[in-house]
Parts: structure tokens; sequence; C-alpha cells
């Protein structure tokens, strides 16, 4: 058991339409070693079990608190549950989740350890609900950053999922002062953490695997649809964020994936939605306008030439791509 348990620890969780996965995410959360917890439950208008399930689970333990709600979606859920948080330290977890249950204890201890406003662990997939996995906990990285460095993390695939998502971390509750998640967008997360870290001034990181991410096809993000535009808004705004700043190196990394962006949802609209003509329209011009604007500043020749040739080819692209793929592996 840790010893230091001073500070009140509140764990939002956002529930929707999630029965099936629910009473295994709570038994998590309840038996986590760090016990000094508010457990938050935001039933954002379930039409299944779930309502029943919170009740009932407000029941058996005192430190639950449940909010029903009208459907907000998960940014709606998520901000209530900030609004109703009483400590000074929260934490997002997903209904459909697990966590290890050292998650609380080893977050915290590195977020008291180096007075980090952030602290964020790795994650692991499973399955299916019930999947096990190891009790014992393997911790042999742990580093900081400011909170200008962190963002740089975006911009690496080995870091870019673990720091660009809203669980797996604790934050202290100041970072959310003046910051919540968009009602009515998906990819909330991109809007969001840069926000978090632009107002964080130290960030830890642990490669300790304490939050179990289930895989699940019917997720809103396990299939592709119109929605899944709203990327490009957050990173629209992320790129304003950088220039208001004065954030040169983080713009031009912010830029170069925006433009792959692009990209990737031109072939996924023309993939899954070739009748949307016009949305094919406006991404093409999209790519064009920003990427005639600054490419000659901000990207490296290799950069240029690839994205020359989506401009002047793209089913050329495609092919091209593919070999380059190919030749990768």
């Amino acid at each position: 058991m840790p010893q230091n348990q001073n500070e009140l620890i509140s764990v939002i969780v956002a529930i929707y339409n999630v029965e099936p996965y629910l009473p295994a995410c709570l038994d998590s959360i309840r038996n986590q070693t760090y016990q000094n917890l508010e457990i938050i439950l935001v039933d954002d208008g379930s039409t299944d079990g779930c309502p029943g399930i919170c009740d009932a689970y407000g029941e058996m333990d005192d430190r639950i608190r449940v909010i029903h709600q009208a459907n907000r979606g998960l940014s709606g859920a998520r901000n209530t549950g900030i609004e109703h948080a009483r400590g000074d330290i929260i934490t997002f977890v997903d209904a459909d989740d697990r966590l290890h249950l050292r998650f609380c204890e080893i977050l915290y201890r590195h977020m008291e350890e180096t007075g980090a406003d952030v602290a964020v662990g790795n994650y692991d997939f499973i399955h299916r609900i019930d999947e096990e996995k190891p009790e014992q906990i393997w911790e042999t990285d742990v580093f900081t950053k400011t909170g200008y460095e962190a963002q740089f993390l975006f911009y690496n695939s080995a870091t870019c999922i673990r720091n660009g998502v809203a669980w797996l971390k604790l934050y202290r509750k100041r970072c959310f002062d003046e910051i919540r998640f968009p009602e009515g967008k998906i990819h909330e997360d991109t809007f969001v953490m840069p926000l978090i870290y632009d107002v964080a001034e130290k960030v830890v990181y642990t490669d300790a695997v304490i939050y179990y991410y289930l895989v699940r096809p019917d997720s809103i993000t396990g299939r592709y649809h119109l929605k899944r535009l709203d990327q490009l808004e957050a990173q629209e705004q992320i790129l304003g964020l950088y220039q208001k700043r004065g954030y040169q190196q983080l713009y031009a990394k912010a830029y170069e994936s925006y433009l792959h962006n692009i990209r990737n949802h031109y072939f996924d609209v023309k993939r899954y939605f070739p009748q949307e003509k016009k949305v094919l329209r406006e991404l093409n011009e999209k790519f064009r306008k920003r990427y005639k604007g600054e490419r000659d500043v901000l990207l490296s020749r290799a950069a240029r030439l690839e994205f020359d040739l989506f401009c002047l080819n793209k089913k050329l692209y495609q092919i091209v791509w593919k070999l380059w793929l190919k030749i990768k592996k």
C-alpha cells in the first residue's frame, strides 16, 4: 500500500452504452492501491443497463458519485466530470477500458517526486475485458519534459499516442481551469492536449504499462466516417497556437503532420465515400492553399517532392507510395 495518500484524486468515467464492459472497468478503479479517490460516474444518457450498474456501484462504495445526464457525447460527459471534481488531481478513464491496480499509485508517486503537472503512463491493448495481464510492473524509463518539450512528442511515432490521448494520465486540476473538451467534435483529445501542455510547466513519463485499452471494432474510432475530419480542425487550432506563441520548430512539425493528415483523409474519403465530390474538392483546395503558402520555408526537399507529386497526380502518388511501403518492409 502506498504511504502518501494525502491528495484526493478524482477519477472521471464517461459512460454511454457500455454495459458488458462497465463492471470490470469500475472494479479496476475501486481496487486501486491508491485509495483516496473520488470516482465520478457520468452516465451520458445510456439506453442500456449502464444507469442501473452506476447506481448499484454508487450504493456499494461511498467514494462513487453518480451523475445522470442527457446525452452530450464524450466531451460533454468529461466536462461534467471536471466541473464536479473535488480533487486537486484528476484522471479520465474510458468506461470500456481497465486500469492496472497501481495506476494511480505509480503516476501520483512520479508526480509528487518531480513536481509535474501531468504524469503519463504506458498502455497495452486488450481484446476482451477479462483478458488477463501480469500483475508485476516493469518500469525501466522515467523522464521529465517541460510542457513545451512534451509537445514535440506528438510528432514522434513511438510516443504520439501516449502523449496525445486524454486517458493514461494524471493531471493537476488547475490545468483545466480554462480548458474544456469541445462538445460536438470527435478527436477531442487532439483539440485539448496541446492546450494542456501549453499551461503545464512539467510533464513526467513512465514506461510502466498501467492502462489497458479495449480494442472494439464497433467503436467510433474503429471505422472511417466524415466526422473524422474534425481532426483537421483540431490541427488548425494547434497551428494557430504555435504561431501565436512563436514556436517555430513546433509549428514546422505540426505543419508537415497537418499536410500528411489532409492527404490521408483525402484517400479515406475517396475510398469510403467516393460520392462526396464536394468534400474531396475541399480537401484538395485546403491542401493546395496551405502547401503553396509555406512549403519552401518549412519542409525538407524530400517532403516537398512527396507533396508536389500528390498535387500533380494523385493516382501516380498512390502507386509510388505503395511501392515505397513495400521497399520499407
